[in-house]
């Protein structure tokens, strides 16, 4: 009788995950099977905390920082393990609570908490010793991992993090995904994209998910995917790689992804792949940020591809109708789909895309591609949490995903093609060194010119009826030229600096203009000290603020009685009464002349570069960091309207369209093709900057 009603209950079960499976399809909303039951908590964790609370249940009150798995106590004390901590920073994976890292300053007090933390989490097993000053243990649920200082008077570091195998049984044997201190984020020098040579096939290529065939061994893997958010984030728990060949007619990919529950449950094509846990490729054949192309697929080889006009941020028109006939992709799962009661290896993916029909949709670039072509690449890992106590495995509803890239693009936003990876293609065949092509796509990086003195005062340019237009990078002509009245007014010679923005913060009453993305020293440098107090990072007084929103530029400019420009006042100004391409004129962009593509690894001080100025003397009109505009990113009048028809598709809570402000210059992350001043921009974060007018009121 027990054994019938096993079968039954079986049969029910199945009939009521194939149902919500059936539902999830219909359309392309995301219709989780959504069984849900409470979370099983772990049974340990930390100051009563247990393993896998949600962030929004914690008893006291936590503030996210960067990345997105970072979280403090708004009240902390720092109190712990009979000793005083410096800081205690919370890790969560999908808004699950994974771990915690508290740092402690001094040898002595580090030996204390150690005293007490072997009475509070009692080992099962003997404590290893990985080194002089490393020592780990397990308890049932947690893994504990301590390092001591190597002097009396350094910093050790207690790692605890749940291992409780009903939610993580992908557990690290080694503090892999515990984040630092915001105070302590900081990766010194230069930043470049990653960047690859990308050679010719070897061998014919069957597309069936093996990817161990001779044309596949003879290519490298490519860099292990990154957080989204790295290099300010902790690595991913689990390694994600691929290998890009190419021939004549078809670019090839090749994926494994580690995972120990493959699961997955979209079918129909074009769903919206990364509603389960996904594999994505991103191609930009031009290298430019117009008509580029997106494939999604999950662990059921459901493809979802798109072709985009341009990014998401110039009103971004995804069309899901683009589906490419001639491409392949299989998907081989080692293990067992949608099954959790053993440990799965992988999943790995082939795929084969056409050149011919990417050519259709972007006609700019080569068919068949050619020597020294440069391709904008990225690749993406889309990955959910998952609930194992149920007889079938279901995604956790509600909970956010990681993303795990190939190149990051420190925004959580993949749409940002200047900062994907650079990929230029040879002629030669895997496992052949073009030593040319290596030395082109890895150049050095220049350094940061020596500081000039500036010229006060602000730049008069007189008004009048101009032409503005047509933006260059505008594939569908939503930006054409046309003519527009532009009042008299005054610019800023220079782009508002770190010192001038930490001012306008300890003016006091402005603190909501302040992200803590500034504190990077090597990307901004503003630290705070409390509510209506900050300090600039010593040398970094001179070098443009970045990461500002439009508001918060807004808000500074009239904080000095000025106000930011609209585009037309800022092209005015960038092409002057001539129409010039760039800033300077008409003669080609140079690093001479401008702080673009990453010649120089980050911004630079302010004026730092005459040669790229304009005649009137206005500095930095070009690169460096992107200007915010108080203008939308709308037509010009008589454009073509924008579409916007990804919203046919759920991503994400956006009932409505939704306007982007306008930057304009480009910044020292931009390729050298999206330079020209009358290109109309619409994202700035890690460059994204300002400068101020003012009109003149006489007029």
């Amino acid at each position: 009788m027990n054994f019938r009603k096993i079968i039954i209950f079986i049969l029910l079960s199945s009939i009521v995950l194939l149902t919500f499976t059936l539902i999830a399809d219909e359309g392309h909303k995301p219709d989780w099977p959504r069984f849900k039951p409470d979370l099983i908590l772990s049974k340990e964790g930390f100051r009563g905390v247990k393993w896998l609370t949600r962030v929004n249940e914690f008893p006291y009150k936590m503030k996210s920082y960067f990345p997105a798995m970072c979280y403090l106590r708004v009240k902390e004390d720092y109190n712990v393990f009979g000793t005083k901590a410096r800081y205690i920073t919370y890790t969560m994976r999908n808004n699950l609570f994974y771990g915690v890292r508290i740092d402690i300053m001094g040898r002595k007090r580090m030996e204390k908490a150690y005293e007490n933390l072997l009475k509070l989490y009692k080992p099962v097993k003997p404590v290893r010793n990985i080194s002089k000053t490393i020592k780990t243990f397990d308890t049932k649920y947690t893994r504990v991992w301590v390092e001591f200082p190597e002097y009396k008077s350094g910093f050790g570091t207690i790692y605890l993090w749940g291992i409780d195998r009903k939610m993580f049984p992908d557990d690290s044997k080694t503090p892999l995904y515990l984040q630092k201190a915001p105070q302590l984020v900081s990766v010194p020098g230069p930043y470049v994209p990653r960047s690859y040579v990308i050679y010719r096939k070897t061998a014919e290529i069957k597309i069936d998910g093996d990817i161990n065939e001779k044309a596949w061994q003879d290519a490298d893997w490519l860099d292990r995917f990154i957080d989204h958010q790295a290099p300010y984030s902790p690595p991913p728990w689990k390694t994600t790689r691929i290998k890009i060949v190419y021939d004549d007619d078809y670019i090839y990919v090749a994926a494994q992804l580690q995972e120990e529950n493959v699961w997955g449950h979209l079918t129909k094509r074009d769903s919206v792949a990364y509603f389960d846990n996904d594999f994505e490729v991103f191609l930009d054949p031009t290298a430019d940020g117009v008509n580029y192309f997106e494939f999604e697929l999950n662990p059921l080889n459901m493809m979802f591809d798109m072709w985009h006009e341009v990014d998401n941020h110039r009103g971004a028109y995804a069309d899901p109708v683009f589906d490419s006939k001639g491409l392949r992709s299989v998907v081989k799962v080692h293990g067992t789909l949608n099954y959790h009661h053993d440990i799965d290896k992988d999943w790995t993916v082939e795929m084969k895309i056409p050149l011919k029909e990417l050519k259709q949709w972007n006609p700019d670039m080569h068919y068949p591609i050619r020597r020294g072509d440069i391709w904008r690449i990225n690749s993406s890992r889309v990955q959910y949490m998952h609930s194992y106590t149920q007889l079938f495995p279901y995604l956790v509803p509600y909970l956010p995903c990681e993303d795990w890239v190939l190149n990051p693009t420190d925004t959580g936003d993949l749409h940002v093609p200047e900062l994907w990876a650079k990929a230029i293609f040879s002629d030669k065949y895997s496992g052949d060194k073009d030593v040319e092509l290596l030395k082109k796509i890895k150049r050095k990086v220049l350094k940061t010119p020596p500081p000039r003195k500036r010229i006060k005062g602000m730049v008069y340019l007189k008004g009048g009826v101009f032409t503005i237009g047509p933006d260059p990078k505008d594939p569908e002509g939503h930006s054409p030229a046309h003519k527009v009245k532009v009042p008299s007014f005054w610019m800023d010679r220079y782009e508002v600096t770190v010192k001038e923005y930490t001012d306008f913060l300890n003016k006091g009453g402005n603190d909501q203009y302040y992200s803590p993305w500034m504190m990077i020293p090597e990307r901004c440098g503003i630290r705070k000290i409390r509510d209506g107090k900050y300090k600039v990072v010593p040398g970094r007084e001179n070098y443009p603020v970045v990461y500002v929103s439009q508001k918060a530029a807004i808000a500074y400019c009239k904080s000095l009685g000025k106000e930011l420009p609209t585009e037309e006042m800022w092209e005015r100004a960038a092409r002057g009464k001539d129409g010039r391409k760039y800033p300077w004129g008409n003669s080609p962009i140079t690093p001479e002349k401008a702080n673009y593509d990453f010649y120089y690894g980050g911004t630079i001080p302010v004026g730092s570069l005459p040669a790229g100025a304009t005649p009137e003397g206005i500095y930095d009109l070009a690169g460096n960091v992107k200007e915010w505009t108080k203008s939308m990113f709308k037509p010009y009048p008589n454009g073509k309207p924008f579409m916007h028809r990804w919203l046919k598709y759920w991503f994400g809570d956006r009932p409505k369209i939704r306007w982007w402000a306008v930057s304009r210059g480009g910044g020292w992350t931009t390729q050298p093709s999206n330079m020209e001043s009358a290109r109309r921009d619409g994202q700035g974060f890690i460059n994204g900057g300002f400068r101020c007018v003012k009109v003149d009121e006489k007029e």
